[in-house]
């Protein structure tokens, strides 16, 4: 019989199990996983934005409005 896989989980939570022992799916609906995604890209974008800051990667206010397209 080959070994039970094991899924990583986060540190300090403990698996949902049955009465019998055996683990539970944890699902997630459409609408909460494309949230955790775009809270995911967002995070990446603001740590790319703050190594770009560390390497002296500074943009005037009026350069990087125009950039955007802003006013």
């Amino acid at each position: 019989m080959a070994p039970k896989a094991q899924c990583p989980r986060p540190a300090g939570l403990s698996p949902a199990r049955t009465r019998r022992g055996r683990d539970v799916a944890d699902v997630k609906s459409v609408t909460d996983s494309a949230m955790a995604e775009d809270e995911r890209a967002f995070m990446r974008a603001v740590i790319a934005g703050l190594a770009d800051l560390k390497a002296g990667g500074e943009l005037p206010l009026a350069e990087a409005k125009a950039r955007l397209g802003l006013k």
